[in-house]
């Protein structure tokens, strides 16, 4: 069986033991994966925060578009995932923890600059929306000024409602990605 076989059978697993904590039966498809890559901001430098990255298929996007394994953090809150992810991606630091938490992680670690961007895949819609609104906060002021923070859903909507002094775009519909997943961009006004 195949690597790609085996996360793709340990995703489906996770997901049908934790079904609001896991976004997807099928983890995020490669289309989609380089998508939602392409939205980092292309200054090398700085941390990268992967937020909710399974079995790594966006992780793997992550560094294919260049952005360097001492430069990506992924909090995972699943353990089998986060010791996947510590396996198949050495040299990214992985913390296993609550994503709606980062801040706290982070400052844990002794992270303290401003985040280049960050990727939710997070399943943000189960959450009330005073939890979305305070990740998109907090995100907001991790990062570096103009810094995305990129969330993707199925919802036509954006995931989380915008807040003052937020704006958000829909950067891309990937509608090859089963089922089709909305790539949603934050920023700074």
């Amino acid at each position: 069986m195949s690597a790609t076989t085996t996360n793709d059978w340990q995703f489906l697993r996770g997901f049908l033991a934790r079904p609001l904590a896991v976004a997807s039966p099928v983890p995020s498809g490669r289309a989609l994966a380089r998508t939602i890559a392409a939205q980092i901001a292309p200054t090398p430098g700085g941390l990268v925060l992967e937020l909710g990255p399974g079995t790594g298929a966006v992780t793997r996007a992550i560094l294919e578009q260049g952005v360097a394994r001492a430069d990506l953090v992924a909090i995972e809150s699943d353990p089998q995932f986060a010791d996947l992810l510590r396996e198949q991606f050495t040299g990214v630091a992985v913390i296993q923890g609550d994503a709606f938490d980062f801040a706290r992680l982070l400052r844990a670690r002794g992270t303290g600059e401003p985040l280049r961007s960050i990727v939710s895949g997070v399943p943000v819609l189960s959450q009330p929306v005073e939890i979305r609104h305070r990740l998109l906060r907090d995100a907001v002021a991790a990062l570096r000024p103009g810094g995305p923070f990129i969330q993707f859903s199925y919802g036509m909507r954006p995931p989380i409602p915008p807040v003052d002094g937020i704006a958000v775009r829909r950067a891309a519909i990937v509608w090859r990605n089963l089922p089709p997943m909305h790539v949603w961009v934050y920023c700074a006004r």
